[in-house]
């Protein structure tokens, strides 16, 4: 059973990695495969080993067949060992990798680029464990066996024990509730193959090295199949391995579909936007030369003399269509975004601004934050993906109440939140928001490209953008953007 689910984990990991091709999911398949490795070698040596009950070999196997077959294998004593040396030694090398990498604190920031120093041991390990090396030290001088056992089972859990602590440290390093319910996976996950690793870690190879050796067995592993086992004891280990594999397994789905969901929803808004693109350019280009027409005529009536509020406001009416024209061909054409170290303050402003114009009746409150944070920006598009949410939560409470604005620093992030009380966003929409010409407003002047153009504007600069229902009613719209550091004397980064 624990092996079936375990190998389940490794392919799990393997389909990840086939779909998301980057380093994380690279990490967590050599996390799962070096667990596999270790835990896979330990069972081909309890079956070579036998005299294990048939209830233990169906925990271990699941199968009689698998440990037949795994019994029978070809392999002499020095190569099992090693092949068990290297799953020990490797995954929690890995862990800690992975725990830099989902973390972003700054400590854990800047070790990544010193994840080497993390490898020192487990390479020392790799080579004193080699057979003939291991041998040739451990042969004459228990003195060095001991320093050998008790050495690489100390800095492996001392390995274990800074993974997990900086998986808890980051989790509560986050401050916004919906990031850390995404955190929950990625720490499950950790923590999960981490225990399964640690109940089996002190199985030392030197045991297979020296199996027929008896004077120093009872240090060296093989715990969990020991005669003097409690039954009681026994059946807790066997039954927390195999729910911390099942945990396990069920938080790398969990975390694999929120990552696929994503870049399948990213492919999906990108096939869209480009069906849409060519239609609109031949719409574009039409209705623009007809506007652009009626400028003319708007300009003969002006000179021959004809006056008053109805030519203004046509006049108006039709700079403003051509000005809308012109962006929504923007919007959909657009590919590269010119961005400049700018800070913070200017760019809420002018969202603020371009808010305030479109509805001088505008209510917003922007709590208080550091006026000295730096992005890196594109001033304008930024300030109107801004406004564009805020004027969305603004006419979904039908221009009543209060728009809040409120920054916050996530670690390396800027989080820019804005919280409405309107009726929120019904589940069967939450996905078509993000659509070029989806709207739910019944309006002649909404076009349905807000929302399209802000996701696609946050992301131009790095960022993302996600929301969720606010606590007593009303919507959340959370934009997160790198943070560059903070004004001192002039624009300069930290």
């Amino acid at each position: 059973m624990l092996l079936i689910v375990i190998i389940l984990m490794v392919l799990s990991s393997i389909i990840f990695l086939c779909f998301a091709r980057n380093r994380r999911s690279l990490l967590i398949f050599l996390m799962t495969a070096s667990l596999a490795l270790f835990i896979t070698s330990i069972l081909i040596y309890v079956a070579k080993k036998g005299g294990i009950a048939n209830e233990t070999s169906l925990l271990l196997f699941g199968f009689s067949s698998i440990r037949n077959i795994m019994q029978y294998l070809p392999l002499t004593l020095g190569q099992l060992g090693y092949l068990v040396a290297l799953g020990r030694f490797i995954f929690p090398l890995i862990l800690i990798i992975n725990a830099l990498d989902f973390s972003y604190f700054d400590f854990a920031v800047r070790m990544r680029k010193k994840a080497y120093i993390f490898a020192v041991l487990p390479i020392i390990s790799l080579v004193l464990y080699i057979p003939k090396i291991f041998e040739s030290l451990v042969s004459k001088n228990n003195i060095i066996l001991k320093a050998f056992v008790y050495g690489s089972r100390c800095w492996i859990f001392l390995y274990i024990i800074i993974a997990l602590f900086i998986m808890v440290y980051e989790y509560f390093s986050i401050t916004s509730l919906f990031f850390r319910r995404r955190f929950i996976p990625k720490i499950l996950l950790l923590a999960s193959v981490a225990i399964i690793y640690s109940l089996y870690a002190p199985q030392d190879p030197a045991q297979i090295y020296l199996f027929y050796r008896n004077d120093y067995m009872w240090m060296l592993g093989l715990w969990y199949i020991n005669s003097g086992l409690s039954t009681p004891l026994y059946f807790i280990v066997m039954v927390l391995s195999i729910l911390c594999s099942i945990i396990g397994f069920i938080s790398l789905i969990k975390y694999m579909s929120t990552i696929l969901d994503q870049e399948r929803e990213e492919v999906v808004l990108k096939q869209k936007a480009k069906a849409a693109s060519v239609g609109v350019s031949a719409f574009v280009h039409g209705t623009k030369n007809e506007l652009l027409a009626s400028r003319v005529l708007i300009s003969r009536l002006e000179k021959s003399g004809v006056e008053g509020s109805d030519i203004e406001n046509l006049k108006a009416l039709n700079d403003n269509l051509i000005t809308r024209m012109q962006r929504l061909y923007s919007t959909l054409r657009e590919q590269t975004i010119k961005l400049s170290l700018v800070s913070l303050e200017s760019v809420i402003n002018k969202a603020l601004e371009l808010s305030y114009s479109s509805h001088s009746d505008l209510c917003v409150e922007v709590l208080s934050y550091d006026k000295n944070l730096l992005i890196l920006a594109s001033s304008f598009e930024l300030a109107e993906a801004i406004s564009n949410i805020i004027i969305n939560g603004w006419e979904a409470m039908k221009q009543k109440g209060k728009i809040e604005v409120v920054v916050k620093i996530e670690r390396l992030w800027i989080s820019i939140s804005i919280l409405d009380r309107g009726p929120g966003i019904p589940k069967s929409l939450r996905k078509k928001i993000w659509e070029p010409f989806y709207s739910s407003k019944n309006s002649s002047s909404n076009w349905g490209m807000g929302m399209y153009y802000t996701r696609k504007i946050v992301n131009s600069h790095l960022g993302s953008i996600r929301f969720e229902d606010r606590k007593g009613g009303g919507t959340v719209f959370q934009i997160l953007l790198p943070r560059y550091g903070r004004i001192r004397g002039g624009l300069q980064k930290e």
